[in-house]
């Protein structure tokens, strides 16, 4: 093997990983606006069906807190 096969190779693993983390984000991105469009389907399901979306959001924002969070 000689020396200028080496950086070669390197530089070839390098450039596959650094793609391999762009793809995954990429599909990581596609997924997270998928589950936003569900949300907003939920949201709008829950709308026509006479709920008021505004205090359903803020139910869900109360249960993210943690409780001593809540009593305070």
């Amino acid at each position: 093997m000689d020396d200028t096969t080496a950086p070669s190779d390197s530089y070839r693993v390098t450039a596959d990983e650094l793609r391999q983390f762009i793809e995954r984000f990429e599909r990581l991105e596609q997924e997270k606006k998928d589950i936003a469009d569900q949300q907003k389907e939920v949201m709008a399901e829950a709308k026509g069906r006479g709920y008021d979306t505004k205090v359903m959001r803020k139910v869900i924002a109360l249960r993210k807190r943690e409780p001593d969070d809540i009593a305070e």
